[in-house]
């Protein structure tokens, strides 16, 4: 018969006999390389340890048990193969060797096959594929219904009456099962073929050599023409001239090549497959394992694997809901935890759970309690909670999107069983304030695992008590000013609206990228730049390319600038003051950026421009209130000080301690000049290398920031790292580390996993050296902040001052100040501010007052 193309379709839409398979017999060093090359080498846990083919190695065997339920699964490791190698020296010897990647993993395959219940096999001296050959054939003759899994294609010899073949040829998730009719429909040849099927075509992933120049088509037509391998050999000289010489000139290495290619079926292997019979899955171990490696999807499906396997352990009942009496709550002692929703509260003891309407003015009497929640600024504490889930989680994780308690609780294998008859808000109450008060002991394990317990009881527990005061107190805005900058703002973007118009020669929406581009690139002829799915991009470093082209690009930019600022800032800001005290009361992220940035919504303070002359004007609108000031404090270059630090550069340190302005320093020393001769242009070029440096820019970054050629952007950079040899010291070896750890860590102990540095791909390789050195910087000078805001918090309050903070901007703090507490509060806060972390060289501060922010930062 001769071979026959088979679409994936037709092999992949039948799997029944994989259905019907009693026992699943896996190749496991096969589904382990296959899974790892099958899903991104970045996949990794919050910590770097890498897990892509952990995942999709426990993603197979959990679709085993959950897809096809059989009575027992075994999965064969190889050992050193001796008899292979007798045969042939050079036998797999043109394989890589294991990714380093992979490597790392291997130690945790064996562990998660015993957990799902499944055996693992191990002979020394055998291939993991010769265990399951003879396996598979006492099954066969047993009429044991058998599933080899295996990508392997010397595995088709095995296909059978009674046993299958699983592949996965597009990674774990879709299966391709061969029956005997399938192998031969595919390669046109049977089962038992198959070895001299290899014998003629060789196996390149095995080193198996065949015959040169016969390939799957040839082999096929031939084995099926003769028969065998030994028939063809006979027979070559029927075949055409050139191809009879080859088998005649190869007939020994084929030969080899077929013995090879045959898996031993006869291994004296003291194995019943009818004694393979799987265990229970152990879910505990599982939920461990899988909260380990961080695999939520497959942790919240532990449970379908067998319901009516009881839990290692049953959790106590969620406690009873049950109204809390007046003057009890001072009572409360020990750890207890509390959820918060709606005007309700859940408090959870040992004992059990009560829920009560809450009040934030007794908070005081929960003092004596160590106070666990989720989120408990929102508490409004006059303290530090004992623990708090999602901060713990955010340093365990802080690449992740969102730290839902239920999503955390069912990762920790947290299991809670509110009481039935609550209705459905107080059991969600009931469950949340239990799940907290049981995940903080698990949560603290991990921070001590990774070193980041003192930052987590010095500095983040510590600051939500100084954000839940900022935000009750919030920030005086002069609506009637603010009300002008908006009017004025939306009169000039109609302006350039019309002027866009204008330029273009007729109207359009400056909004839409298609219009934009179309008015650009095909009216106005300008050079497109990169090209997306829906078109030619105009993002602003498109623009920045386009700016000596035509008038209309400075419109275009200008208009995006405003018109953010419209809608995104000044429009909803109205809508967002207090009508109880004519006061902003944004809201403080403290889980949201990797580096560890504190964040703002609501609105989002971050939006304002920070040297632009509408950043001045809206900054001019918050202003103190009557009697007070305004006190602006604001580090001065900080992160390149931490710079200047951690790398031991004697310049940037010298330069600091002459209180020189650095980019002035830093322009002499790589352009080799006089600072007094320095142009304006020249100091500008050497501040958007140093902060290019913090930020890794590159010399495309670089060169489209200056507008100048590429190589002078190179030149620049190349320039900065020879004048400053331990900077780019310290780069690279932030990045051998990160690389190494697959982490970087913050002056202050931040963990931020860096899983791009372990990509297969160039340009992600890039983008992780950039983070690993940046965050270094700039996580560490939001450590140095943060303990900034809490040395003030406490400071104000242990002096009894009437100043409190009311805003945290980037690298400044804000604070309302009585007028006659200005000028020492002004000294309390340098001080605090600059003893906040020691730094070589030290840390600085500008510091400045007025009745509003524009007046106090000047």
């Amino acid at each position: 018969m001769a071979p026959k193309t088979v679409t994936g379709a037709e092999l992949e839409l039948d799997d029944g006999p994989a259905r019907e398979a009693e026992l699943f017999l896996v190749d496991g060093n096969n589904l382990a390389y296959r899974a790892f090359f099958a899903l991104p080498e970045e996949l990794a846990t919050s910590d770097g340890m890498p897990t892509n083919a952990l995942l999709g190695f426990g993603n197979m065997l959990f679709k085993l048990l959950s897809d096809y339920r059989p009575r027992g699964v075994a999965v064969a490791w190889d050992t050193r193969p001796t008899h292979r190698v007798e045969i042939s020296e050079t036998y797999k010897e043109g394989r890589k060797p294991m990714p380093d990647l992979l490597r790392e993993q291997f130690p945790y395959f064996r562990p998660i096959v015993e957990a799902f219940g499944y055996r693992n096999l191990e002979f020394e001296g055998w291939e993991a594929d010769d265990v399951i050959a003879t396996i598979a054939t006492r099954a066969d003759e047993a009429a044991i219904r058998t599933c080899v899994v295996s990508t392997d294609r010397d595995a088709f010899q095995l296909c059978s009456r009674n046993v299958c073949l699983m592949m996965t040829p597009r990674g774990v998730s879709d299966v391709h099962v061969y029956t005997p009719e399938r192998v031969e429909l595919r390669y046109g040849v049977r089962p038992d073929q198959v070895p001299d099927f290899i014998g003629l075509k060789g196996d390149s992933s095995d080193n198996i050599p065949g015959i040169p120049g016969i390939g799957d088509k040839t082999a096929g037509q031939l084995i099926a023409q003769y028969g065998s391998l030994e028939e063809v050999i006979a027979h070559a000289d029927e075949l055409s001239p050139a191809r009879a010489k080859a088998v005649r000139d190869h007939a020994d290495q084929a030969r080899a090549s077929k013995l090879l290619a045959t898996m031993r079926r006869d291994l004296p292997l003291d194995v019943d497959p009818a004694a393979l019979v799987a265990g229970a899955p152990d879910r505990s171990q599982l939920k461990e394992m899988f909260r380990r490696f961080e695999f939520r999807a497959l942790l919240n499906r532990v449970d379908e694997l067998d319901a009516a396997v009881p839990a290692a352990a049953q959790p106590r009942p969620g406690g009873q809901a049950v109204p809390w009496s007046e003057g009890e709550l001072g009572q409360a002692r020990g750890r207890v935890g509390v959820a918060l929703e709606g005007g309700r509260i859940a408090v959870a003891s040992e004992a059990g759970v009560v829920v009560f309407d809450w009040d934030p003015a007794r908070a005081p009497q929960l003092r004596d309690a160590e106070i666990v929640g989720h989120d408990v600024k929102a508490l409004h504490l006059p303290f530090a909670p004992a623990d708090d889930t999602m901060i713990a989680a955010y340093l365990i994780e802080p690449g992740r999107s969102a730290y839902l308690l239920d999503d955390l609780a069912a990762e920790y294998g947290v299991e809670l069983v509110p009481e039935p008859a609550a209705e459905e808000e107080t059991a969600a109450l009931v469950r949340h304030a239990e799940a907290t008060r049981r995940l903080a002991g698990p949560m603290r394990e991990r921070l001590v695992e990774r070193g980041s317990l003192q930052l987590y009881e010095k500095v983040e527990l510590p600051l939500t008590t100084v954000l839940s005061a900022m935000e009750e107190a919030g920030v005086k805005i002069d609506t009637y000013r603010m009300g002008e900058i908006t009017a004025r703002l939306a009169d000039r973007v109609e302006e350039l609206e019309a002027r866009a118009a204008e330029l273009a020669g007729e109207e359009f929406v400056l909004g839409s990228t298609q219009q934009v581009a179309r008015i650009l690139f095909d009216k106005l002829g300008l050079a497109p730049g990169r090209k997306g799915k829906t078109g030619y991009s105009t993002d602003s470093r498109v623009l920045r390319g386009l700016r000596g082209e035509h008038e209309i690009v400075a419109v275009i930019e200008e208009w995006r600038e405003y018109s953010k600022l419209l809608n995104t800032y000044l429009g909803p800001l109205p809508s967002l003051i207090s009508e109880r005290d004519g006061r902003l009361h944004t809201t403080f992220n403290q889980t949201v950026a990797a580096t560890g940035r504190l964040s703002t919504s609501n609105p989002n303070l971050q939006a304002i421009p920070v040297r632009t002359g509408i950043g001045r004007q809206i900054r001019s609108a918050f202003v103190a209130e009557e009697g007070h000031r305004l006190v602006s404090a604001d580090y001065s270059q900080v992160e390149l000080r931490i710079l200047a630090h951690v790398s031991g550069e004697p310049a940037l340190r010298e330069a600091f301690a002459r209180g020189e302005d650095i980019h002035t320093a830093t322009a002499a020393e790589v352009l080799g000049k006089d600072p007094a001769t320095l142009t304006r242009s020249e100091r500008d070029i050497a501040k958007m290398v140093n902060f290019g440096i913090i930020y890794g820019i590159s010399s495309f970054g670089l060169s489209e920031n200056l507008e100048i050629p590429r190589e002078h952007a190179q030149a620049y950079i190349d320039t900065y790292l020879a004048r400053f040899p331990r900077v780019q010291e310290f780069i690279a070896r932030t990045i051998a580390q990160a690389a190494a750890d697959g982490y970087v860590t913050t002056l202050l102990g931040r963990r931020r996993p860096i899983p791009e540095l372990r990509a297969s791909n160039r340009q992600t390789r890039a983008l992780g050296e950039r983070l690993a050195v940046n965050t270094v910087m700039q996580g560490s000078a939001a450590d140095v902040i943060k303990v900034a805001m809490i040395r003030v918090h406490d400071r104000l309050r242990a002096e009894g001052r009437g100043a409190r903070l009311v805003l945290q901007v980037h690298d400044e703090l804000l604070l309302e100040v009585p007028d006659t507490e200005v000028s020492a509060v002004k000294e309390l806060v340098l001080r605090e501010m600059v003893g906040a972390h020691p730094l070589d060289p030290p840390l600085a501060v500008d510091v400045g007052a007025g009745d509003n922010w524009a007046d106090a930062k000047n």
